[in-house]
């Protein structure tokens, strides 16, 4: 009989210590999907923010068009729809990506296209005349580093 508790005891403390290595090993496994999981939605983050400038907004407009790389309608298609048949496609594959380009000279602009390589990177900006300012407005879906990219070339184009 003293054997049998003994050897339930021992069989019980292994049982015991497995739980807590299986739990351990649980919990590594949830922190490897957690990291996984922030890093498939890293580009997903959306960053809005806004800024006040003195400067005129025709120039704004050139100055953020330039640095961030935006494209009137005409210059995304450059191709000629009566002769390149291609052109409608890429008219609705541009529009379906999110483009975006508003032109109210003296007044209002807006511009909004994708980036990157997969279109995983989208901005829009949106400017405003405010006074003898401009008001800038922008939305960026992506990671932060990507928002920070943008930010830092919107506030050297307005300098």
């Amino acid at each position: 009989m003293r054997y049998i508790k003994h050897s339930l005891c021992i069989i019980s403390m292994l049982l015991i210590s497995s739980c807590a290595e299986l739990s351990e090993i649980n919990s590594k496994v949830g922190d490897w999907a957690g990291n996984i999981n922030q890093s498939i939605n890293s580009n997903r983050q959306v960053t809005e923010d806004s800024i006040t400038s003195k400067r005129d907004i025709d120039t704004l407009y050139v100055r953020i068009k330039r640095e961030i790389g935006f494209a009137t309608k005409e210059e995304a298609m450059k191709c000629n729809p009566n002769v390149d048949i291609s052109c409608k496609w890429k008219e609705a594959a541009i529009t379906e990506g999110g483009y975006v380009h508003e032109r109210t000279p003296g007044v209002y602009y807006r511009m909004a296209e994708t980036f990157g390589n997969k279109g995983q990177y989208y901005v829009d900006v949106t400017l405003e005349k405010d006074g003898k300012g401009t008001q800038i407005f922008w939305k960026v879906r992506g990671s932060k580093s990507f928002a920070a990219e943008i930010k830092a070339d919107i506030l050297k184009a307005i300098k």
